[in-house]
């Protein structure tokens, strides 16, 4: 698609989220009660709240978006080479005054946020969730002053509360500069001129107000986050950065089309290690485990073979050699991940239970190999949505 079209498309989407947002967090429960009733899960509650509280684990709460979703398929669309101005032009929004909607015939007032509406939180997670965190951070620093600033600090906190692993703890480090920038340009108001229009006073009055107290709200957050890395760091058997890197397997599964049965698998091996009150239970999580690393691979070769006009057998073994002879892996690479696979297996599948100490190293190293086997296949240009 022609970098023009992107762009062009990419408002149309953003357009639409600022009517109408599709942005939100959902629970990630088998409680029926919970799944109809959201709102009595209190920390979906807290939007909006000043200083909230950050929960410790992360995989409770999912990101969900339709926009973002077509965000998505379109940037599947855009050339490598293409990303980084199509990239720019969602950021672009952040810097400007009107990227906001305000409710016709609302009066102004405090808490003005709540009767706007916005694109910025779904420029913002999908910046984040998309590999363009940095740039983002940059964005951030050099927004503009309006109620949508309000809604996307008042985001960028849910998305700390929920899902803070988003952000790497030296990350945690530059958003104060970022929120330092807001500062300034929310205080360089009071020196401009009075708009002689009453509804853009009044805005520029709320915003004032409003702003500075979530940028409190979002420091205070980060904070939390950052104390949240250094437990993890520090207490035996928890270890947040592959937290993290699991969240990164899954949007680089979405990204490259696998099948939502895989994402599943991977999920539901997370479920039972996180909720394993027995070896049992662990034994269980392994077997999710093997399978979702059997199956990556599978998919992996069935796309990559259909594109080259090639049949090759759908079984681990033959689709870990096809992967192997046509570069996506190296030999050393081919041999530690079928020692990986045998060794899942052998310890933790084929016993009657799985030990604890099995079950947190072979996650970690399941979760880790995919980070660089998927990796390597967006550098590559593979694409299973493309599969003929």
């Amino acid at each position: 698609m022609e970098l023009r079209d992107a762009i062009q498309k990419a408002g149309q989407i953003l357009d639409q989220e600022r009517i109408g947002p599709t942005v939100g967090y959902a629970a990630v429960t088998d409680d029926p009660v919970l799944s109809a009733f959201p709102n009595l899960i209190a920390p979906l509650n807290e939007h909006g709240k000043r200083f909230r509280e950050v929960q410790e684990n992360p995989e409770r709460f999912q990101f969900k978006s339709l926009n973002f979703d077509l965000l998505c398929a379109l940037l599947d669309q855009v050339s490598t080479q293409d990303r980084p101005a199509w990239f720019a032009s969602l950021r672009s929004r952040i810097s400007n005054e009107r990227s906001y909607r305000h409710r016709p015939g609302d009066v102004l007032g405090a808490g003005q946020w709540q009767r706007c509406s916005s694109e910025l939180p779904l420029i913002a997670e999908f910046l984040v969730r998309r590999g363009d965190k940095q740039g983002f951070l940059l964005a951030l620093g050099k927004a503009a002053p309006s109620p949508g600033l309000t809604l996307l600090l008042i985001q960028i906190e849910e998305m700390v509360g929920l899902n803070f692993t988003l952000f790497a703890d030296e990350e945690y480090t530059q958003l104060p500069t970022a929120i330092a920038s807001i500062r300034k340009t929310v205080a360089a108001l009071e020196k401009a001129p009075k708009p002689s229009s009453t509804i853009e006073s009044n805005t520029i009055y709320y915003v004032r107000r409003e702003v500075p107290e979530f940028c409190d709200s979002v420091l205070a957050a980060s904070r939390k986050a950052k104390y949240m890395y250094l437990k993890g760091s520090l207490l035996p058997g928890m270890n947040l950065e592959v937290n993290q890197d699991k969240g990164t397997v899954r949007t680089f599964l979405e990204k490259l089309g696998f099948t939502q049965l895989l994402i599943q698998s991977l999920e539901e091996a997370e479920r039972q290690y996180r909720m394993a009150a027995s070896p049992f239970d662990l034994k269980s999580s392994m077997g999710h485990l093997r399978s979702f690393l059997e199956h990556l691979h599978r998919e992996a070769c069935q796309s990559i073979a259909a594109a080259a006009s090639e049949t090759v057998g759908d079984r681990w073994g033959p689709a870990t050699n096809y992967l192997r002879q046509k570069g996506f892996l190296s030999q050393q690479e081919e041999a530690f991940v079928t020692s990986l696979y045998v060794l899942v297996s052998d310890e933790s599948v084929h016993p009657l239970i799985a030990e604890r100490e099995y079950a947190r190293l072979l996650r970690s190293v399941v979760i880790e190999y995919g980070v660089m086997f998927l990796a390597t296949l967006d550098k590559k240009g593979v694409n299973l949505r493309a599969r003929p």
